[in-house]
């Protein structure tokens, strides 16, 4: 299947990749196909590409790779709805707000994607917890490091 993508043009996609969210995401209810694209080969940036609006695409990055022990629980209804049976179905993601300098990029820890990779199911969960900041900035190193 063919998409117009918002950062590569028209990409080939295979239909089995793309995750739905059945919910839709704060602020854009009607959009519920989104795919993953690389935005690099070896970029720890994930491009979250809505199939169906070529301009709605979000750049993630695995919170994992910022944040070692970033972690948080999800009710009994999210994991049904995302129809999730272990932490192996899941993974994580998290929504980068790029700025024109890199030492001002921050990245959305208060509201992750939760994506059963197996059911091709997600849902962005706004977290209780006031843990974890929506605007987590990164310093020059770690940015750096990131975009190498």
């Amino acid at each position: 299947m063919e998409i117009m993508t918002r950062d590569f043009g028209k990409v080939d996609i295979d239909e089995d990749k793309i995750i739905e969210f059945p919910e839709g995401l704060p602020g854009f209810k009607q959009e519920k196909e989104f795919v993953l694209l690389p935005l690099e080969k070896d970029s720890l940036f994930v491009i979250m590409q809505s199939v169906n609006n070529p301009d709605l695409a979000f750049i993630t990055i695995e919170p994992k790779s910022i944040i070692k022990d970033y972690e948080f629980e999800i009710s009994e209804k999210t994991e049904t709805l995302l129809e999730i049976s272990g932490i192996e179905d899941i993974i994580l993601l998290n929504i980068v707000n790029i700025k024109e300098k890199l030492k001002d990029m921050t990245i959305n820890l208060a509201a992750p994607l939760v994506i059963n990779i197996n059911a091709n199911l997600g849902k962005q969960v706004i977290l209780d917890d006031t843990k974890y900041p929506v605007k987590y900035k990164l310093d020059k190193t770690e940015s750096k490091e990131m975009m190498s």
